[in-house]
Formats: structure tokens, C-alpha cells, sequence
């Protein structure tokens, strides 16, 4: 008996030597077994491919949804231009996320759950392994290239606390950058975040599919107003050549008529008929113009309410995102009616 209870307490013992040395962990834990996990996150944990590590510092974080009243108080920042879709309070250790209702976009909500997790995991990272981490980020950020939207992003955060630009490279490349052929994003990251996802694919794949939305939606738009655009600038010029050789016509149909109806101004029946019909033709080219320019103007207003359609729609998906965008001018001239 007393053999057995001098190992019971040296266990003992050593157990609350590891717990002193280990308190966030000790913390994490009791968390994770003294709140339940949100059935809804947990689902996002499992999209994104997220490993049990991913998992417990999600569920040790405490994430909650928010309603975008709620999740303004909590994490703010607003900017223009960008979506603030969740945020890490350092002074709690909370994960807080913004509800995304539109479901066009429910991939994001697993990328952003993702995100909001690598800060937790950047949060417990001791000074030296964040330190280690520093170059293979910047390797992997610059080979992304001065093109790519990730350096604008970047930039944003910088300009709103400089300190971000290295957590924020952890927690974005982690859940949206693709490893490439061979080495991917190098050796020490790919191991660094398979801690954290058992498939860093899939949170990848829903962030891009995310993003290809956009794009497309932006190069719509662009396309249309390209097109609105090129039409407004050729009618205009159409229609300043037609008002030119419109009053060069009637002042010869004037003058035609003039001549016509003075006794002797045309001595000769076929020379009047052939300058009649040539004023028939010069007139008939100019209703076909008018016509013509007519059904660009149709075109053009058409555009204009389809770029009234889409300019609604990306609203609708900017403020899903919690993003206040300009949307591309639906004013562009002409909305006139027919010439006539």
C-alpha cells in the first residue's frame, strides 16, 4: 500500500509540474471539455479539411456567429473596400465570425472559420517558432508575384497596424494559397500546417471557388460597361455626323425645291429627275443611319439595365461580405430616345 501510494502521488506530482509548464494548454483543454461545440462550426472545421489539433484550437476559442449589429461592436474595423468576416480578440482568446447568410457564398464561411483558427494557433506559438516562420512566409508571398490580389490585401492590413503583415500572411496563405508541384509552399510550411489540417486542400479549393465568383462577376461588369461605353462613344459620334450631313441635305432639298419651283430653274425634265433622285437616295442612306444608330441606342439602354441587374447583385454579395463597393456608373451617356 504504501509502494502504491508514493507512485499515485509522484504521478501526481508530475502532473501539476506539466500542467505549471503547460497553462494555455491546460486552459484550452478545460474549455474544450466545458463548452459544447457549435454544431454549425464544427461542420465549417470539417469543410475545411481541419486536423483534431485545427479542431480543439477552434473549439478552444470559443467561436461564436454573429449578426453583422453584434459583429460591428465586437470586430469593427471598417475600411473601405474590405469585408471584415471575423476576427481574434487576443484579450479573450475568441474566435468571432461574421454571418454570411447568402448562400452563394457559404463556401466562405469554412475558409474564414479556418482563418480565425491559424490566429488562434499564431496566438500560441512561442517567440522563436514565429520567428522561424518569418522567411518561408515572405518566400511564399513573393512568389505569388506584384500581380496578384493577395499584395493589395496585404498592403490594407499593413496600412491599418504594420504588426499584421506577418500573422495575416500565416493565417491567409494557410487557407488560400495551393501548394504548387514538388515542394509546394516549401517543406516548413507544408509541415507547419499539416498540424493543423489533415487536407489543406479543401479549405484551398472553397476559398478559390469563392473567389472565382467574384472575378467573374467583376469581369461582367467590366465587360458591360467596356461595351456601354464603346457604344455611348460611337453614337455620339454617329449622331453629331448625322445632325452634320442632315442639315447639308435640307439646305440642298431647299434649294432643290427653290430651283424646282421657279418657272425655268430646270430647263430639262431629265436633269431634274436625276437631282430628285439623288436626294431621294442621299435621304433614304440618311434614314438608314438614323435607323441604324436608333438600334444602338436600343442596345445601349439595354446594357444599362443589365448593368443596373448586375451592379445590384454584387451589391447583394459585397454586403453579404460585409463590403460597402461602388458600383460601376449606370449614368453613362446616351439613355436618350431615337433620333428623329
Amino acid at each position: 500500500m504504501a509502494g502504491i501510494s508514493i507512485v499515485a502521488q509522484g504521478v501526481l506530482l508530475s502532473g501539476a509540474a506539466w500542467a505549471a509548464a503547460n497553462p494555455r494548454l491546460v486552459t484550452d483543454t478545460v474549455t474544450v471539455w466545458t463548452n459544447p461545440f457549435d454544431p454549425e462550426i464544427a461542420t465549417y472545421a470539417s469543410q475545411a479539411g481541419l486536423s483534431d489539433r485545427g479542431r480543439f484550437l477552434l473549439a478552444a476559442s470559443l467561436p461564436q456567429i454573429l449578426p453583422a449589429p453584434r459583429f460591428e461592436e465586437v470586430c469593427g474595423t471598417a475600411t473601405p473596400g474590405i469585408g471584415v468576416l471575423g476576427c481574434y480578440t487576443r484579450d479573450d482568446g475568441r474566435i468571432h465570425l461574421y454571418d454570411v447568410t447568402d448562400p452563394d457564398l457559404s463556401a466562405l464561411e469554412p475558409v474564414v472559420a479556418a482563418h480565425e483558427m491559424l490566429h488562434a494557433a499564431w496566438d500560441r506559438l512561442t517567440a522563436e517558432e514565429r520567428d522561424a516562420l518569418v522567411t518561408p512566409l515572405e518566400s511564399a508571398f513573393g512568389a505569388l508575384g506584384p500581380e496578384h490580389e493577395l499584395v493589395e490585401r496585404i498592403a490594407g492590413y499593413e496600412q491599418r497596424d504594420p504588426a499584421s503583415r506577418i500573422p495575416e500572411l500565416y493565417a491567409i496563405i494557410g487557407t488560400e494559397v495551393a501548394g504548387s508541384d514538388g515542394d509546394g509552399l516549401g517543406s516548413i510550411l507544408e509541415q507547419h500546417y499539416a498540424e493543423y489540417f489533415v487536407d489543406r486542400s479543401r479549405v484551398v479549393a472553397l476559398a478559390g471557388q469563392v473567389q472565382s465568383l467574384f472575378v467573374a462577376l467583376e469581369q461582367q461588369l467590366l465587360q458591360l460597361a467596356g461595351r456601354i461605353d464603346e457604344l455611348s462613344a460611337r453614337i455620339n459620334s454617329e449622331q453629331a455626323a448625322y445632325g452634320a450631313d442632315s442639315d447639308v441635305f435640307l439646305a440642298d432639298l431647299a434649294r432643290f425645291d427653290e430651283r424646282a419651283s421657279t418657272p425655268g430653274g430646270y430647263r430639262s425634265q431629265s436633269v431634274f429627275l436625276a437631282d430628285r433622285a439623288a436626294l431621294v437616295e442621299r435621304q433614304d442612306a440618311l434614314r438608314e443611319r438614323r435607323d441604324g444608330t436608333n438600334a444602338l441606342v436600343d442596345e445601349h439602354n439595354a446594357l444599362l439595365v443589365d448593368l443596373t441587374a448586375l451592379n445590384a447583385e454584387a451589391a447583394a454579395l459585397n454586403q453579404a461580405i460585409n463590403v460597402e463597393a461602388n458600383p460601376l456608373d449606370e449614368t453613362a451617356e446616351p439613355s436618350q430616345g431615337d433620333i428623329d
